[in-house]
């Protein structure tokens, strides 16, 4: 039978005689062996499916790609590391095999392949192609099968064969002491077996491993071995007898009752599971030596396939080997000779906005300046303007098109250049298009969106970094992203909701916060005494004095001194796991756990706020200014960054006190409007559960009803451990909180936590009903979507893996409602900074943290100014005036003080 090539390599011929390394018998004589790795293609797949990633990978059409991505850098690792002379990846055969014919239950209790590794399958055969991989697989037999034959045939000729598996089967073909190696390597373990290995690992030689599994069987390939003999004694015997057939002719002489008659009774059986564990190695193969020949990749077909992919850093990587050029041969990028010119040109009337790339050099939001402007009006084309000491003349003479709204343009990442063109006194206006918000909300979850990325995932193109160049870049990819954006009903959100808010969170850096340095000098003095006194207490209660930061040395303390009870989960090293919940649980049992989870949050708030926060004040202006990026999670909520403002605790006395430090600037006062339970509201929203609307429209306190809906206590008698038990029970269920999370949350047992969660969606029925269908939803399209239609890819939601699928809902039950909360407070922003401006108030917004605005008000606006921002969030609209109607009111909280503590 024929050596069938795994389609579409044309390369493997068919039929001829297994010829391969006929020619290399020389191999012998030089001082290393030329090498053939056999890579058990199917073993490496699974891994790299089952492999944990905290990054979601998924390609621009929502194709799952997680063990794409995995296998290509194992793959690549095994060949940088190990560098083969000779290279066969070897996949199994579609159909039925000899070992199927033979006993029809053979591997029968194997779970199906996972569909979402299933559409995977032909993208890793597209990769080994791509890497000029030869790929194998031979009609009605195993993989193993094909890689015996080829590694006995190697060996035969004088070459080292390495077979690459996790499969312990493949044990049986190892053969090292005389003659060319075979060895197998598992890149689990990272472990080379040799016989000496087999034997410690096996318990026998190589040559008697088929014999022990013919009695012990094989529950992953459902070989059933005789029954009675279990791993322990098989090996006993076969190191006893040598072969089963030897065991059998002596059973009468084995004095264990169970073992002796297994042997006696069950021969049929047990031949049976020999002949299916005993890898053939006879196939009448027909390869040529030079087809196992390691190759270089195909550069053309790998970028092509990245592309497609979405892999961008292994595009970036790829395009960077090859030296691509940025940008083909005919292009014409030109420099203006004087301000006259460029001010002709960006006066010229176009079809089509203008692409601008905007270069500056220093730091965000106020040390920028600009360098140099270039522009392009179709691609291919690209104009600079260099800006040398005529600075002034060259920015006098573009200022009006920039400033002007009805002149549209493109850019990539409004934000950043509105941020530079401000310090040179220049206000950006009449963007139309941002590529940069195109890709984000495109790929919301792909971190990267520089034009470098886009670029490369759009065009297979590097940058060389000059200015022109990026200009045409940009006038090159608006098509093909403003056509993807639409084709995925994403132009409403991008133009009602993200490109508006780009000026206004330039805006928001540039004003800043300010901070009063003393209040925390003061703070971090209390916190090293805190810090001190708690760590000698710590030291006290566990007798001895140790490395806190250290989760060896803690762990040693808790588990072997205190002997608290060992936690089922591992940190790092596979050490006992010594992370924040786990200490949640331990500090029931002992008081130190719950010591070193304050000295946690001490030590952190301390060098992450109390100490580095000051040292961010900027010595112009003399306050904070952040960053917020506008792209930088997959819920389309803000995060900020150069400090981080957002991760300050709320309830803490710490966090409060930390608060305490952003102070208002002289006659003014610190506004802060904060939507009450808002993501509670929007899923009263599209739930349209009866309770909850009823108990919104009529003003009630959710938590109260909850606990009235689901605990059974009037609102009379309720006590604040009611309270919080309604609490957790209401925004677990929008985060999609488990039993077993529930019951972790609030100390209880698991079998409570489900009655309580029970008792809930008897009571909201609406929210059980919109949550099944949610699910249907996107289960059926991938995507989970907004109020708004912002969307996110959810594919894992069809995983086989539980662990993968279970995150994956959760993550599609929350994604609509804090998606849906994110773009409500954008709107919000977007119309406050409006109405500000408008009636020309100078009252600024400065902070945003989540579902709160915090705002600069002159004290004699703060009246006028909250009742503007309150009628303007609770009242949302969209940019055009369109209002935005929900089914509940929006009720917004507002607090004012001369501090950020102070308003809460």
């Amino acid at each position: 039978m024929p050596l069938r090539a795994s389609k579409p390599l044309p390369y493997l011929l068919h039929g001829s005689p297994w010829v391969i390394l006929a020619g290399l018998m020389s191999a012998r004589k030089t001082a290393r062996r030329k090498r053939l790795y056999l890579l058990d293609a199917m073993s490496y797949v699974f891994r790299a499916y089952h492999a944990f990633t905290p990054q979601r990978f998924t390609s621009p059409s929502g194709v799952p790609t997680n063990a794409v991505f995995l296998f290509h850098n194992m793959l690549r690792k095994l060949l940088r590391e190990h560098e083969p002379d000779y290279v066969a990846v070897v996949f199994e055969s579609l159909g039925p095999t000899v070992r199927d014919k033979l006993f029809k239950e053979y591997k029968a209790q194997r779970p199906p392949t996972p569909d979402d590794l299933v559409v995977q399958i032909p993208y890793i055969r597209r990769l080994c192609e791509a890497l000029r991989l030869p790929m194998l697989e031979q009609e009605g037999y195993e993989a193993d099968d094909v890689i015996g034959t080829l590694a006995r045939r190697a060996a035969e000729e004088g070459l080292e064969a390495v077979i690459v598996t996790s499969d312990k089967d493949m044990l049986q073909l190892v053969r090292t002491k005389d003659g060319a190696p075979v060895q197998v390597f598992s890149p689990t373990k990272e472990l080379l077996y040799d016989e000496a290995e087999v034997e410690n690992y096996f318990g026998v030689p190589p040559a008697q491993v088929v014999e022990v599994v013919a009695l012990m069987g094989d529950a992953v390939d459902n070989i059933p071995g005789a029954k009675g003999i279990g791993a322990k004694g098989a090996r006993e015997l076969i190191r006893r007898f040598g072969t089963v057939e030897a065991a059998m002719e002596h059973a009468a002489e084995v004095k264990q009752k169970n073992y002796r008659e297994a042997l006696q009774q069950q021969q049929e059986q047990i031949r049976l599971s020999r002949q299916l564990a005993t890898l053939h190695t006879d196939l009448p193969l027909g390869v040529k030596p030079e087809q196992l020949v390691r190759q270089q990749p195909d550069p053309e077909k790998l970028v092509a396939l990245f592309s497609e992919l979405g892999f961008t850093s292994l595009l970036k990587e790829q395009l960077a080997q090859q030296a691509t050029p940025a940008a083909p041969a005919a292009v014409c990028y030109q420099e203006f000779s004087s301000p006259d010119e460029i001010a002709r040109f960006v006066r010229q009337e176009r079809g089509a906005p203008l692409a601008v790339w905007v270069e500056a050099q220093g730091e965000p939001p106020l040390d920028l300046q600009v360098t140099a402007l270039a522009f392009s009006d179709q691609p291919g084309q690209a104009w600079l303007a260099a800006l040398g000491r005529k600075r002034k003349e060259w920015l006098a003479a573009v200022r009006g098109f920039l400033e002007d709204p009805e002149r549209p343009k493109t850019l990539h990442d409004e934000k950043q250049a509105a941020l530079a063109l401000a310090t040179e006194g220049i206000e950006l206006r009449g963007v139309a298009h941002d590529t940069a918000l195109y890709s984000y909300l495109l790929r919301p979850s792909t971190a990267k969106h520089e034009l470098e990325d886009v670029v490369a995932r759009q065009l297979s193109l590097t940058l060389s970094g000059a200015p022109a160049e990026k200009a045409d870049l940009v006038a090159r990819v608006v098509t093909p992203l403003r056509e993807a954006l639409e084709a995925q009903k994403l132009a409403r959100v991008y133009e009602a909701i993200e490109q508006p808010l780009s000026a206004v969170l330039a805006a928001m850096e540039r004003a800043g916060v300010r901070l009063d340095p003393a209040v925390l000098a003061e703070l971090s003095r209390e916190c090293e005494q805190q810090i001190e006194t708690l760590t000698r207490r710590i030291y006290q209660r566990a007798g001895v004095e140790f490395n806190l930061n250290s989760p060896k040395q803690l762990g040693e303390i808790l588990y072997e001194k205190l002997q608290l009870p060992m936690p089922r989960k591992r940190g790092k090293g596979k050490v006992a796991s010594t992370a924040a919940d786990v200490l949640q649980e331990l500090a029931a049992f002992d008081e130190l756990p719950r010591q070193v989870l304050e000295y946690r949050e001490l030590a952190k708030l301390k060098s992450t706020y109390i100490d580095a926060l000051p040292g961010a004040i900027h010595p112009r202006t003399g306050r904070l200014h952040t960053s917020f990026n506008q792209m930088g999670t997959a819920t389309g909520r803000l995060s900020s960054s150069d400090p981080n403002l957002q991760n300050i605790p709320i309830r803490s006395e710490l966090g409060s006190r930390i608060r305490a430090a952003f102070v208002a600037a002289p006659g003014m006062q610190l506004l802060a409007a904060d939507y009450s339970q808002i993501e509670l509201r929007v899923l009263a929203h599209m739930s349209e559960d009866r309770v909850l609307l009823e108990a919104f429209r009529r003003g009630e306190d959710i938590h109260a009803r909850t606990a009235q809906e689901v605990l059974g206590v009037l609102p009379l008698e309720q006590r604040a451990e009611h309270r919080r038990i309604a609490k957790t029970i209401n925004f677990g269920i929008i985060y999609g909180l488990t039993a077993y999370g529930l019951a972790t949350r609030l100390g209880l047992e698991p079998g409570e936590a489900q009655e309580y969660i029970d008792a809930y969606f008897r009571r909201y029925a609406g929210v059980k009903v919109f949550r099944a269908n949610l699910l249907r939803e996107v289960r059926k399209t991938g995507v989970a979507r907004t109020l708004f239609g912002r969307m996110r890819p959810i594919p894992e939601i069809n995983a086989g893996n539980a662990n993968q699928r279970n995150a994956a809902e959760r993550i599609a039950l929350n994604a609509p409602l804090q998606g849906t909360a994110a773009d409500l407070i954008k709107l919000a922003m977007i119309r406050v900074a409006r109405r500000l401006r408008e009636e020309k108030l100078r009252t600024r917004m400065i902070l945003q943290v989540h579902d709160e605005l915090l705002f600069e008000v002159p004290a004699g606006e703060v009246e006028e100014a909250k009742r503007l921002v309150r009628e303007t969030m609770e009242k949302i609209q969209l940019p055009d005036g369109e209002p935005v109607e929900l089914r509940v009111p929006l009720v917004v909280e507002i607090g004012v003080g001369t501090n950020w503590a102070e308003v809460k």
